[in-house]
Order: structure tokens, then C-alpha cells, then sequence
């Protein structure tokens, strides 16, 4: 046997040596957890991750079986604690939200304890069934359905944001209560802004006509504007926003797709929806406060608040004051990069006339709000040094 030999046979019993070691070391992990994945965990996944975390969906890895869930049980367990997933980036507070997706204490309770406690399958005779993407309309089909130009991702490009513009064709005035977009290839489509065209306002107050009719992410089903709705000026064009990017499983593939825009309209409404904008002079100094505010001229009811889409890094306060100086937290946010969300309050907040708004915002500071993300953020740029946060209010009758 030569000497070379024998080191490739060394080499190769010290591999399995350390291999049955590993194998050894995991079969024999102590199994602490009362809870399992099949009774269990998969419940709650499905329920609460199965849009995205699925195969063929936009997140990285599918939960839905547990072969597929055991090697990331320690990831799953950090982002719960870090409350990072589901994504949800405004702090707990009096104010709800109706697109709020967090987990009960109960289900994190369950997920964190099988975790640490050894992630055990459970009875095999209790297999989950099969859970597969489910692609279509959430809330019903569309009464105008808008397709977007296909596009393509070439084998070297693995992110880019297309814009779209789109003609509805509507030769009168609509009324929009909700919006949708149903991705051609769900895997690729990150998240989307829709809005109205450029089209200068009428109003003569501060007021402005909404332009943004949805901050679309995946698993967030529309939002019905409850009464109100959004004026689609006849003729209207729509601009569309894709943020495209491929997830590592998809790295180095050419892919596809061509999105369709869905609008629910309905009849004229009484609550014409507009947009009432807070915005601040410049503030470009990262880490330090900028604080700013406008004045409610008018009785008026929040709908929903967004922060500005070009803002990717920022922590926001928001808070209202009355006329008679009475506080009302709205809400703590930490605006993070890709999830360009609307946040629409349960139950619309009244605005008295001469109430105040007020903003607390720190660039480079969203995790002065939440724990840190598991990666660094991207440092915020302001093109113009300005700071938005926008209202979706109604007047108030």
C-alpha cells in the first residue's frame, strides 16, 4: 500500500468519523418540547407563513413540511423573538391595525419551545397533508382586471424594480375600494406600488387626491376601504411599481413573469378618499431626531398611514395632539427596506379641526424602534432631504 493510499484511506475514516459523530450527536439530541411539528407547529406555519414560506413562494425556503422546517428551527426561533416574522414593524400599542399579521403569545409560546426543546417530528401517523402555492385573487375576482407587460429576468440579474404604466380605459369617473396584484411568477415578485398617474389637484385646501392606491407586499390580503374609495379620473393611467428579486434557490435561472392589476370598484361614495401629507423641511444628519408636524384644518378621519416609499431606514413616531393638548399615541414604526406598507387603523381615527400631528423620525435609526435585523440595513438617502408621511382620510361628515 502506498503512502498515499493510506492517507486517502486516514483522510476518508476521519470524514466518516466525524460524520457519524454529527449524525450520532443529532439523532441523540434531547427531546425536551411538548409540542411537535405535526400536531403542533404545522398549524401554525401554514396558517400564519404558508403564503410565502411554500414552495414556489417568495420566501426563501418553504415551512410546510418538516424536513423542510427542522434545519431552520433556530432561525424561525430568532426571528419570532425579534418579531422580524411574521413581518408586522410597528410596535404594540392602544392602536390597532387591520392588516396587523402577529402570532398570539400562544403560537409563539408553541414555536419557540419546540425549538429549543429538540423539534420533534411527532406521531408519524399524523403526517400534515400536502400544502402547495395557491395563486389566485384573495378576496374574489377583480371588476377590472389590467395586465402588465411581461418582463424578463436574465440568468445574471437577480433584482431590479420595473415600472409599468397601465391604461384602465374608463371613460367616467370610478370609484376604487380596493386593489390587488396577482403575480405571474410569485417567487420573483417582491412587492409593488400602484397609484394614479401625475394629475394636478383641484382641491383647494391642504388636501391632496390620493395618488397611491396600494402598497402591495405578498401574503397581505387587500384592504376594503370600509365606505370610502378612491377617485379614478376618467381616462386614468396607472403607474405600476414591481420590485423583482430572486431568492437564492432561483440564482443564476432566467425567469419570467407578467403580473395582472385587479381594482374592485364600487358605487360613488359618500367618503371620497384623499391624502393629507406631513412632511419635514431637510434632515439629512443620520442618527439625529427630526421632528415636524401640520395642523388639521378641517374634521377629517384616518383611514390608514404610510410612511413615504422612498424611505427605507427611518424610525418613525407619530402622535396626535388635540386643541385642548391631549395626546394620542398612533404609531411606532420602523421602516424597513422591501415592505412598503399601508398601515389601515381597525377603526378610522378622528381628527378634529385645529388637532395637531406630530412626527419623530431618525434616519438610520429604524432599530432604535425593533430589534435589529438580521442583516444591516442601507443607509437611508433623501434625494430632496425631505421626510413624508401620508394620511388616507376622508372628510368627516
Amino acid at each position: 500500500m502506498t503512502r498515499r493510499t493510506r492517507r486517502i484511506l486516514m483522510t476518508a475514516a476521519v470524514a466518516g468519523a466525524v460524520g457519524m459523530s454529527v449524525e450520532r450527536g443529532e439523532t441523540h439530541k434531547p427531546i425536551t418540547s411538548k409540542y411537535t411539528y405535526n400536531e403542533d407547529v404545522f398549524p401554525i406555519l401554514r396558517e400564519r407563513c404558508g403564503r410565502c414560506h411554500v414552495e414556489d413562494g417568495v420566501a426563501p425556503m418553504s415551512l410546510m413540511t418538516y424536513q423542510e422546517a427542522f434545519p431552520w428551527g433556530e432561525s424561525v426561533r430568532a426571528e419570532v423573538i425579534a418579531k422580524h416574522m411574521p413581518p408586522w414593524h410597528a410596535e404594540e400599542s392602544a392602536v390597532r391595525f387591520k392588516n396587523q399579521p402577529t402570532m398570539t403569545s400562544t403560537e409563539t409560546d408553541k414555536i419557540l419551545v419546540w425549538v429549543s426543546g429538540g423539534s420533534p417530528q411527532g406521531n408519524l401517523q399524523h403526517m400534515p397533508p400536502r400544502v402547495t402555492l395557491h395563486n389566485d385573487w384573495a378576496i374574489g375576482k377583480p371588476d377590472l382586471v389590467l395586465p402588465l407587460d411581461e418582463i424578463t429576468l436574465d440568468a445574471d440579474t437577480n433584482e431590479v424594480t420595473k415600472e409599468f404604466t397601465v391604461a384602465t380605459r374608463s371613460t367616467e369617473t370610478s370609484w376604487v375600494r380596493a386593489v390587488d396584484l396577482l403575480p405571474g411568477t410569485p417567487a420573483i415578485v417582491r412587492d409593488a406600488i400602484i397609484s394614479i398617474k401625475s394629475h394636478p389637484s383641484t382641491s383647494p385646501s391642504h388636501l391632496a387626491e390620493a395618488d397611491v392606491l396600494a402598497a402591495w407586499i405578498p401574503g397581505e390580503d387587500p384592504i376594503d376601504a370600509d365606505g370610502g374609495a378612491f377617485r379614478l379620473p376618467p381616462r386614468a393611467e396607472l403607474t405600476v411599481r414591481v420590485h423583482y428579486r430572486k431568492t437564492f434557490g432561483y440564482s443564476g435561472r432566467a425567469m419570467k413573469d407578467q403580473s395582472t392589476v385587479g381594482l374592485y370598484l364600487a358605487p360613488e361614495p359618500t367618503n371620497e378618499i384623499k391624502r393629507l401629507t406631513v412632511e419635514s423641511g431637510p434632515a439629512k444628519t443620520a442618527g439625529n431626531p427630526a421632528s415636524f408636524s401640520a395642523v388639521v384644518d378641517q374634521d377629517l378621519k384616518a383611514l390608514a398611514v404610510r410612511p413615504d416609499p422612498s424611505l427605507s431606514n427611518v424610525g418613525l413616531e407619530v402622535d396626535t395632539v388635540t386643541a385642548a393638548g391631549v395626546r394620542t399615541p398612533l404609531i411606532r414604526l420602523a421602516v424597513r427596506p422591501n415592505w412598503p406598507r399601508r398601515y389601515w387603523f381597525e377603526q378610522p381615527v378622528t381628527l378634529r379641526k385645529g388637532a395637531r400631528i406630530e412626527v419623530r423620525a431618525v434616519i438610520d435609526g429604524a432599530d432604535t424602534l425593533l430589534p435589529p435585523a438580521g442583516t444591516p440595513l442601507p443607509p437611508q438617502r433623501l434625494d430632496d432631504g425631505s421626510i413624508r408621511v401620508m394620511f388616507d382620510v376622508v372628510v368627516a361628515k
